[in-house]
């Protein structure tokens, strides 16, 4: 039997069940509607096989795990509530659905300390909480899985907060809007790492890291994700005490808390040169913003992998090529999966 095993990530789009509203009270799905999207989730799901699941966009966890359970999904974990008023859910909470016992279940707390040394706000907060749980991966051993939906692109500021009117004032809003969107998203990227960092200081568990990033993974605003010895200048070498090392020795020390791309590691593994699909489509435009990222176990050159990416899939027919009939209610985003296969002693 394999030890193989696949992880994903899906942003669902509105997972609502009526009579639940989402962001407005006239977004209600009908019966029927809700009954294909729920059989859309549920077919990919039986074809994909996913062990670990990701999900964003998630407004009824209830509907949700029942619905993993069915496909061979037993638990389940949430660690937050959506925010409904009057039955119109106006935030949505990430989702981890898992064919392995998971433990250590936990919103991942940032450090307020930093907040204040990047000059942001006290009042900033992440758009979704950061999810974080624990299990025992096949071959690789104690891993934390990390669930996320950074914010969206959707500006924070309007015309009116420009200062400005008429047209000088749409363009400063949307420019000041777009750039506050991207500065906490970025934010949330960074705060995030460094909570990675120190828990795998701590406990020394392999990480994956995996969700809707609402950016493509070479935007400025993820790159703290991919930080590499690429990225350090030798003051800061120096201040780490590690100028006296060589590359080869500072890769290997740097390692150890990196994140790797799966599609990178894939496309390394075989020996690809492809154009990375895209996962999400906003009107003609397309761009790949859902990812899987991982720790050093899982890259096939490291000295310390335990598995490598075997195959990386988007799932985009949906998107490229619809069937009405079944394709109406899916997701706007690919589901994105990474199948891992075990180092060969």
């Amino acid at each position: 039997m394999s030890d193989d095993f696949t992880i994903a990530t899906l942003n669902l789009y509105n997972f609502a069940a009526p009579p639940l509203a989402y962001h407005q009270f006239d977004n209600i799905y009908s019966q029927s509607q809700w009954h294909l999207k729920c059989n859309w989730t549920r077919r990919w799901l039986r074809a994909a096989r996913p062990q670990l699941l990701g999900m964003q966009e998630v407004f009824s966890p209830t509907a949700l795990q029942s619905l993993c359970a069915e496909c061979d999904l037993p638990y389940f974990v949430t660690i937050a509530e959506p925010q409904v008023t009057d039955y119109v859910a106006h935030q949505s909470v990430v989702a981890l659905a898992s064919a392995f016992p998971l433990t250590e279940v936990s919103q991942v707390d940032i450090d307020r300390q930093l907040i204040a040394a990047l000059g942001i706000t006290d009042e900033f907060v992440p758009s979704r909480s950061f999810l974080r749980a624990t299990t025992l991966l096949p071959g690789i051993g104690t891993t934390d899985i990390y669930v996320v939906h950074f914010k969206s692109p959707r500006a924070l500021l309007t015309a009116q907060d420009s200062h400005l009117e008429g047209v000088p004032a749409l363009l400063a809003g949307s420019a000041l809007g777009r750039w506050a969107s991207i500065v906490k998203r970025g934010t949330e990227a960074a705060l995030l790492y460094q909570a990675m960092l120190q828990r795998r200081r701590d406990s020394g568990h392999a990480m994956v890291l995996m969700g809707d990033f609402n950016a493509t993974i070479d935007s400025s605003e993820m790159r703290a994700l991919m930080t590499d010895s690429s990225r350090l200048f030798a003051t800061d070498l120096r201040a780490a005490g590690l100028s006296g090392l060589d590359e080869l020795q500072l890769q290997q020390r740097i390692g150890r808390y990196r994140l790797y791309d799966a599609w990178a590691l894939w496309q390394q593994y075989q020996q690809l040169t492809q154009a990375r699909p895209v996962s999400h489509f906003h009107g003609a435009s397309g761009s790949a913003v859902d990812h899987l990222l991982l720790s050093q176990e899982f890259n096939g050159a490291s000295q310390h992998s335990l598995g490598q990416v075997s195959e990386y899939r988007v799932y985009d027919d949906h998107l490229i090529r619809p069937d009405y009939q079944q394709d109406v209610m899916a997701s706007d985003h690919t589901p994105v999966a990474a199948t891992i296969s075990l180092r060969q002693p």
